[in-house]
């Protein structure tokens, strides 16, 4: 019996022990590992993020949030809108191109027109003026046929052949109609007068018809110098 009491209380102060240790080590301040042979360290307690840093956190996650979208919107409705913008730039392009060359077709060929308009102008005054110049030729070949057929007329009087000098009288009169002198529009009426007077002297006043027909052959020198 002595002996189990002896065996009770040696335990007591052992199990005492250890809740001291136990206490000892709760009591220890947080952080604090103990290690064999060296001095424990304190390590410094975490402070917990204040409402600055919470708010710059939260602006730079919009931020990003912001870009993840923009980058989305770009790529996913503006760059193929882009694409699709250049490629009708590029055909319109080509179209103003094409068009630009077809002016410039059209202005060459204006000008070569323009050349063309040029040479036919000048084609047109270069027949004109040969025209003018064929009314003059016909008008003194006209004026040296009745020239022509005047002396004929005066010859046959001279020859005292009075019909042969009524017969050139009368083709004079039948041919007037051929002659056209625009700068003398009345002088086939005024040649005819005469003609058809000299016809009458024929037959009744020979000198006179021969004087009538003298000043005739020289108003018809005078005519054939006048049409220019």
């Amino acid at each position: 019996m002595s002996t189990t009491r002896k065996n009770k209380q040696e335990k007591v102060p052992a199990e005492e022990a250890a809740k001291e240790e136990t206490k000892f080590e709760a009591e220890k301040p947080r952080g604090e590992e103990p290690t064999s042979g060296e001095p424990s360290k304190e390590k410094p307690a975490r402070k917990s993020p204040g409402k600055f840093q919470r708010f710059l956190r939260s602006v730079a996650v919009g931020l990003i949030l912001i870009a993840v979208g923009a980058a989305a919107l770009f790529f996913g409705v503006y760059q193929p809108r882009v694409n699709e913008l250049n490629a009708q730039i590029k055909s319109l392009q080509a179209e103003v191109g094409a068009a630009n060359a077809k002016v410039t077709a059209a202005s060459q060929e204006g000008d070569r027109l323009k050349s063309v308009e040029s040479e036919l102008n000048q084609a047109k005054e270069e027949i004109s003026n040969l025209k003018k110049q064929l009314d003059i030729m016909s008008a003194k070949k006209s004026v040296y046929q009745i020239q022509s057929d005047v002396n004929a007329a005066r010859v046959a009087l001279l020859l005292d052949d009075i019909t042969g000098a009524e017969q050139s009288i009368k083709y004079l009169i039948q041919n007037l109609n051929t002659l056209n002198v625009p700068a003398f529009p009345d002088i086939t009426k005024n040649l005819e007068t005469r003609l058809i007077n000299i016809q009458t002297l024929i037959s009744t006043d020979k000198d006179t018809a021969l004087e009538n027909l003298k000043e005739l052959y020289n108003d018809m020198i005078r005519l054939a110098d006048n049409i220019k």
